[in-house]
């Protein structure tokens, strides 16, 4: 993402022609990988769904969800000219693209071959995942109105910001020399460190126990992980901002990470006795998370480097997860937080300018600077997140309140909250009485699945 200053004339949306698009293939591109990221929110939803007890898996789905609908109303109405928009200082964007006012017009800084329009979409994929991210973390005990304030918020005051500083015109972390292709810092490190700061203001869940698994639909995690591991295409190699070889760059670094972080897992689990599905799940997930701010920058061997040694640091970092003082339902902080800060630190010992020269050779190629660039990105991303989170769920803590009473939470999200359970029956979703209401769907029994 380049940082270079252009004046582009504002041109008015019914007067629009397709000569305003340098680059029709650029800007198809850009469209479809706006795609492939939205898809990701509803492929985490999959993911984090299939893994959460069956008293809160609508719930869990419905925080994915809701995300899509807080996090692009506030990217429409300001979100994206705070990260984006002509910079007032390096530490801030401003409010002169509110509203999303400039048409169709190009921009040099951002689409300099399509639609600033484009971009805007694209960049408000990552802004609805990443928040989306944090709802791993406190599965089955936050309320719904204030975690709705959170996203709200936390989009506002933590990811418009960190967004700006890492990619956007004049942003400081930028200007220092910090990597980040695609989001290592951005996305993966403010939400893991802001799901553990969540967990541990929110404390333990009740019937929280350090060895217990809660997973009750793998098939979901499967599906999860499947397409989230395709939308990842549009994720990494549509941070290339063209279609161009740059961008194939990113897609093979990015299926590499994947692949080696899924072996990786399943030859730790072979060597150990046993190779579970649902953790098979988490190796190319790390994989993706690590390789994320490198892939732009790193051949494709050193992208199998970021698929092993983050998964072999991440997968006995949860084996021995029950020693840990905090209630991370699934893992957020250890998957996105350490892998985000694994692949970042790594990206300053293994880029090479040559594969991008809007980046840096690392430690590795005769740049050890490089190392210290990365670790000034890693520390601002863990301390303005912790700073945020706290910052907001605990006013909220201490006025409207953000757990749900034992009681509620015994009982589960999905009746307390929405009023509907998930079922797997042989039988009709729901019956209705002479009146026409549902009657009460939990007289249906739900089929028994065992895990052996």
């Amino acid at each position: 993402m380049t940082t270079t200053t252009t004046t582009s004339p504002v041109i008015n949306m019914t007067t629009v022609s397709s000569e305003l698009v340098l680059d029709p293939s650029d800007n198809a591109w850009m469209m479809v990988s706006t795609a492939f990221v939205l898809m990701m929110t509803p492929a985490l939803a999959f993911f984090y769904g299939g893994l959460v007890d069956r008293k809160n898996i609508l719930n869990q789905l419905f925080l994915s969800f809701i995300c899509m609908g807080i996090v692009f109303v506030q990217w429409v109405l300001f979100g994206f000219s705070f990260a984006f928009g002509p910079p007032v200082s390096v530490g801030f964007g401003s409010f002169g693209d509110s509203l999303l006012r400039f048409g169709q017009r190009l921009d040099d800084a951002y689409s300099p071959n399509y639609p600033l329009l484009t971009y805007a979409a694209y960049q408000g994929t990552f802004a609805i995942i990443t928040p989306a991210l944090i709802s791993g973390a406190i599965v089955g005990r936050m309320k719904l109105i204030p975690y709705m304030i959170f996203i709200a918020i936390w989009t506002t005051v933590c990811y418009d910001p960190l967004a700006h500083w890492v990619w956007g015109e004049n942003g400081w972390l930028k200007d220092l020399g910090t990597l980040d292709f695609a989001g290592g810092t951005v996305v993966h490190i403010s939400s893991g460190v802001s799901g553990l700061v969540a967990s541990l203001i929110l404390g333990r869940r009740i019937d929280w126990k350090p060895h217990g698994s809660i997973a009750h639909n793998i098939p979901f995690t499967v599906l999860g992980t499947f397409l989230l591991w395709v939308g990842w295409s549009g994720f990494n190699a549509g941070s290339a901002n063209v279609a161009s070889g740059l961008a194939s760059l990113a897609l093979v670094n990015t299926y590499a990470a994947a692949a080696a972080g899924l072996l990786t897992w399943v030859v730790i689990g072979t060597i150990r006795g046993q190779v579970s599905v649902s953790g098979a799940c988490i190796g190319p997930i790390i994989g993706l998370v690590s390789i994320t701010p490198a892939c732009g920058f790193v051949q494709p061997g050193w992208a199998l480097v970021f698929g092993i040694i983050p998964t072999i640091i991440i997968y006995f970092l949860l084996l021995y997860k029950h020693h840990m003082i905090f209630d991370d339902a699934l893992d957020v902080a250890v998957v996105h937080g350490c892998g985000g800060i694994i692949g970042a630190f790594m990206t300053g010992l293994f880029s090479e300018l040559s594969n991008n020269p809007g980046g840096a050779d690392g430690a590795f190629y005769g740049h050890p600077i490089q190392l210290w660039y990365q670790i000034a990105g890693i520390l601002t991303a863990i301390g303005f997140a912790s700073v945020c989170t706290a910052g907001i769920l605990i006013p909220l803590k201490y006025t409207i309140g953000i757990r749900l009473s034992p009681e509620e939470e015994l009982r589960g999200t999905d009746s307390i909250v929405h009023g509907e359970k998930w079922i797997l029956t042989d039988k009709p979703c729901h019956t209705t009485t002479s009146n026409g209401i549902p009657a009460n769907r939990s007289q249906y029994p739900p089929y028994t699945i065992h895990n052996n």
